[in-house]
């Protein structure tokens, strides 16, 4: 038996609550209520908060996540009535408001090339983790992508993210404006289909090595120089993590990605994130415990714990779903269908840098008419074992001659090099946490560490 992901299991679906301020649930069952009674004696009900009112770092206000409430300006307009200008930011006290449309600099999101990443999955053909408890019997299948967020989502979500930090560390707008583009386009030259397209040609299609190429492909990097004072070799280095704003980007793009996913990936099965999610709304209110050194050589999380709990959450994200061999067992799959495409010609570099999934879907389309896989994935036609010894796996790999595909995962960065404010010294995350805690991070990285093979189901 098939079933479709958009059919829940009765005892799937995930509590109201699930990524929201803890208050929030009963501020809004109280407005729901109050807006039914009102509407019953012919009344019109609303709940306003003037923008004027909202707290604000640098350009983008810090609209609180503890309440219902409707954002207005000073006509009485609603505002971020769409995705345009707020971003999402689960598990956190606050979401992000900008005015794109007034701010110059957050203008940049309306380009051309920043839209592109609009049609970009953030997590390509990666599907839900499934249950243990499921009936085998029954098999899932899955639209692609099977998670809605996208790269551009992400993307907006740090630039927000970046301007509120260091706005509020006192760096005045024109230090800014050269750090939040970077942010916002860090991600410009994922290529269309996301990470597995990469496979394709690890070195051709690398995102750091194309930042510079995509840029100048739609004269980014002429007029940000000339308007913003850009320029294009600083910016590499922050993109590669370098120097204090590269290292901050690196630390608000893992807090950005690890939120949004861990947010849908919550909400569509029960797993060790959802739990861990639940039990601790606020785990992203770790970005205002970043905190950088007067002097600006450095930075420094204030609170440990906090930043255990974000990043224990982070190491579940790995564990329950971007690790999970259920998950990216066909995530491959798309690698393969593009590997001979691109080889011969008939997908180039140039495309899949300045196209989209959309463009990729209908190329797929027409080169295997046959199959339907730019539509459906069907993660259950293939099986995974796993090995913790190579000599194991490579003997099982010769005995198994109809493997779909091999891979080596060697784990992931634990964070543990995050640095932490001890009293008034700065040291790393791995002197500061207790050895329970390290164990802890340490053990959901064996899980996934190991050598794996995936092959047909017979």
């Amino acid at each position: 038996m098939t079933i479709n992901s958009g059919s829940i299991f009765p005892g799937e679906k995930v509590p109201f609550s699930y990524g929201f301020h803890p208050k929030f649930e009963h501020s809004y069952r109280r407005f729901y209520r109050e807006m039914i009674r009102k509407a019953r004696k012919g009344v019109f009900y609303e709940k306003k908060v003037s923008l004027t009112d909202i707290r604000k770092s640098g350009n983008v206000y810090l609209v609180p996540r503890d309440r219902y409430m409707e954002v207005v300006d000073e006509f009485g307009d609603i505002v971020a009535v769409g995705n345009l200008d707020k971003a999402m930011f689960p598990f956190s006290s606050y979401d992000f408001y900008a005015d794109i449309l007034e701010e110059k600099y957050f203008q940049e999101l309306l380009s051309q090339a920043f839209y592109r990443l609009g049609e970009i999955s953030q997590l390509g053909y990666l599907v839900p983790p499934r249950p243990e408890d499921w009936d085998p019997n029954i098999s899932i299948s899955y639209y692609v992508p099977a998670f809605p967020h996208t790269r551009w989502a992400h993307s907006r979500l740090v630039a927000f993210l970046m301007e509120a930090v260091l706005a509020s560390h006192g760096f005045m707008e024109k230090e800014r404006l050269p750090i939040i583009l970077t942010a916002a386009y860090h991600d410009i030259a994922i290529p269309a289909g996301g990470d597995s397209i990469k496979r394709v040609n690890m070195e051709e299609l690398d995102e750091e090595n194309n930042f510079e190429w995509v840029l100048n492909h739609y004269g980014l990097v002429e007029e940000w120089s000339k308007e913003y004072g850009f320029d294009i070799q600083v910016a590499k280095q922050w993109v590669k993590n370098q120097g204090l704003f590269g290292r901050l980007l690196d630390v608000i793009d893992k807090m950005a990605y690890t939120a949004l996913d861990c947010y849908y990936v919550g909400v569509d099965r029960p797993c060790n994130v959802r739990t861990f999610g639940l039990k601790n709304p606020l785990i992203m209110d770790v970005w205002q415990d970043i905190k950088i050194k007067e002097d600006r050589s450095d930075l420094a999380f204030t609170n440990p714990d906090r930043l255990f709990n974000f990043l224990l959450f982070r190491a579940y994200e790995h564990t329950d779903l971007l690790m999970n061999p259920y998950s990216r067992a066909l995530d491959f799959f798309l690698t393969k269908l593009v590997q001979p495409l691109y080889e011969k010609g008939i997908v180039t570099r140039e495309q899949l840098l300045t196209q989209d999934d959309m463009w990729l879907k209908d190329v797929l389309r027409v080169s295997y008419p046959k199959r339907n896989a730019s539509i459906i994935i069907e993660p259950e036609l293939i099986s995974w074992k796993k090995f913790d010894d190579r000599e194991q796996f490579e003997k099982f790999c010769s005995e198994n001659k109809e493997a779909d595909h091999t891979e080596y995962i060697k784990g992931f960065n634990l964070g543990l090099d995050f640095k932490v404010y001890d009293g008034n010294k700065i040291t790393s995350a791995r002197e500061v946490f207790s050895k329970n805690q390290i164990e802890e991070l340490e053990e959901a990285n064996r899980k996934v560490k190991g050598y794996y093979i995936y092959y047909a189901k017979e």
